[in-house]
């Protein structure tokens, strides 16, 4: 007997040491998935894994004069160990609460859940069960509900998880609240990280680096405001390089990517050096460069900002090149937008224009001349008042309200933008919430939002198009005027420029890093959205077409680091959105920024060759300027037809007539001479 009660002790402490010890929310397989869990009735948590009572229960007192109300609330224990980013959305939270009414049977009540994850508190409530239920059909579930993210949606370590119930009844009850698994929640933990994991180069400080070799590789993270320092010696040298490949993290945990100091051992700073940050991918490599750095002990640190965390790896070589653009000499100088990235032609092509306003004043004459018949006599009143009469009203309505309806419709209203303008507010709107003061929420908010355009506003955009070529599927892709022609390079650096008024200071500063790297990656991922969206079904006759739409909320795509495209046209589906957004997203972006004797910028794209003509939605919100009668000139035509074929044709009768009088009278005539 006590061999099996020892053979048991020790199976159950081999289960538990299997369990899981760490309820923090990472995105591991599980995760983010965490069980109701109480030990008592008066002592609950979250827990990894299902443990404790498979049942707590209490009895309350009530009428619907006094109603009662029962709170429950669970912690996550242990308590959160990692970095995290929490979803958009709620996967699942399961919550089986059983009430037994005198009456009614076994209901689920009024229910209230508040989730506290870190700054984010979210309320849940669901309605009572009107009828009884059977005890599978007990419970109450929420499926992919929004989290409240306004606070941001970082979840750091030692940050509070907690979830509170509840529940209001009406009558004397007993409650039920199931767990060991039956009551659960389930997040989609995208990213996290284990802090003190990475922070493998403490304690370094400013006062005591750590003493190392220049051409070692170093592990670590920038964790707040921490300095991280070292201390080495230089040799004799051509070029100094030091590069650091920072780790990809979601964009508001970025820390500076800009020039970090390198001093000598007695505190004097070193000159700056040239510096090319060169962005691939979700990956970031600072390159610093100096040329002929006197040999002697120096000290290089890199500086952190609060609340902010990127894990690095750097390393030190002598006149080593590597790839891409590593001095101002390999940069192009200009940066252009690659206009039509894809080609589906059939060959088929048309120039466009817009509403010639000449052609009004000939059919202006005209009608003058159609509207003097209707002083003269006509030969055929019904022909005039059925044919004449209405193909002038048509002309007129064709030929010259409809002409001047197309020219205003062209003009520029004061709600719309340009594409230029639209470029300009964008860089200006990246600029400001590039600041290292802006708050999370909203500098992910803002970068990620389709042409700068948030959930709510509204797009209002004119367009000059050049041309159309007609596509495989029938449909046409329209060209925007001197879209080849745009430098992003100048928007960027004009922009910095501005806001500095003229004047940069210390070089790349951190907010112009991040600034040249988010914007230069969201101009392209908008002007790439707007022309795979600018396909119509019929062929176009006129060069001005307006976007009016309001944008709406939808899952962004890219990674952490860079979302894009996080709203959408209301009039595109959420399905179709996905699809273009996945099949259009290139393969591969790179973004170089050189702090040389002139700012230098580099964009190099490998396009995406899954993207075909049919990922192009319906864009019902693209539309052409047009009159108020569609193919107002061929129907200005036939209506000119119309009116010149009766007057003719009255002309032509009224001839006839007065040549069938005339011999008539010339026959009357000779009879009289005659007789």
């Amino acid at each position: 007997m006590q061999w099996k009660i020892r053979c048991s002790v020790i199976l159950i402490l081999l289960c538990m040491a299997s369990m899981p010890v760490n309820a923090s929310l990472n995105d591991g397989e599980s995760g983010g998935r965490l069980y109701f869990s109480c030990d008592s009735d008066d002592n609950c948590q979250l827990t990894p894994v299902p443990t404790g009572e498979e049942i707590v229960t209490g009895s309350v007192q009530a009428n619907p004069l006094m109603t009662e109300s029962v709170s429950i609330e669970f912690d996550m224990i242990p308590s959160q160990t990692e970095l995290a980013v929490l979803p958009d959305v709620l996967d699942e939270l399961f919550i089986d609460l059983r009430v037994q009414g005198d009456t009614l049977g076994v209901y689920t009540p009024e229910m209230e859940v508040k989730l506290i994850i870190g700054t984010s508190v979210t309320t849940l409530e669901s309605e009572q069960s009107t009828l009884p239920t059977s005890g599978e059909g007990t419970g109450h579930r929420w499926t992919d509900e929004p989290l409240n993210l306004e606070q941001g949606r970082l979840l750091w370590p030692d940050d509070v998880v907690r979830a509170r119930i509840v529940f209001t009844v009406d009558r004397p009850s007993t409650w039920e609240l199931h767990l060991r698994g039956a009551s659960f929640l389930e997040l989609d933990i995208a990213w996290s990280e284990n802090v003190a994991a990475k922070d493998v180069d403490e304690p370094t400080s400013a006062l005591q680096p750590k003493s190392t070799s220049l051409e070692d590789v170093h592990y670590g993270a920038l964790v707040g405001d921490d300095s991280d320092c070292w201390s080495f010696t230089v040799e004799s040298n051509e070029i100094m390089r030091i590069l650091i490949q920072w780790e990809d993290v979601p964009l508001e945990l970025q820390q500076s990517n800009g020039v970090h100091r390198l001093r000598t051992s007695k505190g004097l700073q070193v000159a700056a050096p040239e510096v090319i940050i060169k962005a691939e991918g979700d990956e970031v490599l600072t390159n610093y460069r100096w040329r002929a750095l006197d040999p002697g002990d120096y000290v290089f640190c890199l500086n952190g900002q609060s609340a902010r965390f990127q894990p690095y790896i750097w390393s030190g070589v002598y006149a080593v090149e590597s790839s891409g653009p590593t001095d101002s000499s390999q940069f192009e100088g200009k940066v252009e937008y690659d206009a039509q990235f894809f080609d589906f032609s059939t060959g088929e092509e048309t120039e466009l224009s817009t509403q010639n306003g000449i052609v009004l004043f000939p059919i202006a004459g005209v009608l003058l001349f159609f509207g003097a018949q209707f002083y003269r006599p006509s030969t055929s009143q019904r022909l005039r008042m059925f044919v004449f009469a209405p193909s002038v009203a048509i002309l007129f309505l064709s030929g010259v309200v409809s002409p001047l309806w197309t020219i205003a419709d062209e003009t520029p209203s004061d709600s719309e933008w340009t594409l230029n303008e639209l470029l300009d507010e964008r860089v200006q709107q990246l600029w400001d919430v590039s600041s290292p003061v802006t708050p999370e929420a909203t500098m992910i908010e803002h970068v990620g939002a389709t042409f700068g355009i948030r959930n709510g506003e509204s797009l209002n955009l004119r367009l000059e198009i050049d041309s159309a070529y007609e596509r495989a599927d029938g449909r046409w892709q329209l060209l925007i005027k001197g879209i080849e022609d745009i430098r992003l390079d100048q928007l960027v650096f004009n922009q910095i420029s501005d806001a500095r008024n003229g004047r940069l200071v210390d070089g790349l500063d951190e907010q112009i890093v991040q600034f040249s790297i988010i914007s230069t990656r969201a101009l392209l991922l908008d002007l790439m959205m707007l022309e795979a969206l600018l396909v119509v079904d019929d062929k176009p006759t006129n060069s001005i077409h307006h976007i009016n739409t309001a944008m709406i909320d939808t899952s962004s795509f890219g990674s952490l680091s860079s979302p894009t495209w996080a709203t959408r046209p209301a009039g595109i589906d959420d399905a179709s959105w996905k699809r273009l957004q996945t099949s259009l997203y290139p393969e591969r972006i790179t973004v170089s920024l050189c702090d040389c004797a002139l700012d230098l910028l580099d964009l190099q794209v490998d396009y995406s060759k899954q993207f075909d003509e049919g990922d192009a939605p319906d864009f019902n919100a693209l539309e052409e300027s047009s009159g108020i009668i569609p193919h107002s000139g061929p129907v200005a035509l036939i209506a000119f037809l119309f009116c010149a074929a009766v007057v003719f044709n009255d002309e032509y009768r009224k001839r006839k007539a007065k040549n069938l009088a005339e011999s008539y009278a010339s026959a009357n005539s000779i009879w009289t001479s005659v007789f």
